[in-house]
């Protein structure tokens, strides 16, 4: 039987999605299974965390689909046309043209929708200060779009914000504590910081054997 993933998450049907992302975070923290002490507590929590994990999802993909239909507050068969063929220029790769097309569209309409493919556009021109500032308005009416968290994340690297970029990572991994990208780009950020702590401890060894007379 499957289970009312409000009530997994210790919901009613009515709440918010900031209260879904509220619980999530809340149990994702309790039931983590890097808390456990033993096997047997991993799998338990494992079990545990997976459920909750699986219904933060469900309600967050459900919620993402009616925004699709009913939020994106473009209600003309023209402003809809515009929007899906700025997409499909990025798709494309024909940058310009889709920043030509949501400027079009940004006079009478603005959203997250909208403010996110701008990013896009301007990360994949190298515009990464403009970028970061759609990204960020983004993330003003969506704190949770993981999407636009990596995408911000990315531009901090490109621009050397190294440590602005590890936060950012760290971030994402408390919506999803096991997104791939995120994971590996601290596994990242951390070999390179062990490497640069050995050359300058070996660095030091060396100038002190040269001091010793």
């Amino acid at each position: 039987m499957t289970m009312d993933p409000y009530k997994v998450l210790g919901l009613t049907n009515d709440a918010s999605i900031d209260d879904v992302i509220k619980a999530y975070r809340q149990l994702a923290k309790k039931y983590h299974p890097d808390l456990a002490k033993n096997e047997e507590e991993k799998l338990y929590l494992s079990s545990i965390f997976q459920d909750i994990t699986n219904a933060y999802n469900q309600i967050k993909n459900s919620h993402q689909k009616t925004q699709n239909v009913f939020t994106t507050q473009i209600d003309s068969d023209y402003a809809k046309y515009l929007l899906f063929k700025a997409e499909d220029f990025l798709n494309k790769n024909e940058i310009d043209n889709a920043l030509n097309t949501l400027k079009i569209l940004q006079k009478n309409h603005e959203n997250a929708k909208i403010y996110f493919l701008f990013a896009k556009a301007y990360m994949a021109k190298g515009y990464y200060k403009q970028a970061i500032d759609y990204f960020r308005k983004t993330l003003e009416q969506e704190n949770y779009n993981v999407d636009a968290l990596l995408g911000l994340a990315n531009c901090y690297e490109k621009i050397g914000l190294k440590n602005t970029a590890k936060k950012v990572y760290k971030e994402i991994l408390e919506w999803e504590p096991n997104n791939k990208i995120a994971l590996n780009r601290l596994n990242e950020f951390e070999k390179k910081q062990t490497l640069i702590e050995k050359l300058l401890s070996g660095f030091g060894s060396k100038k002190n054997k040269k001091a010793t007379p």
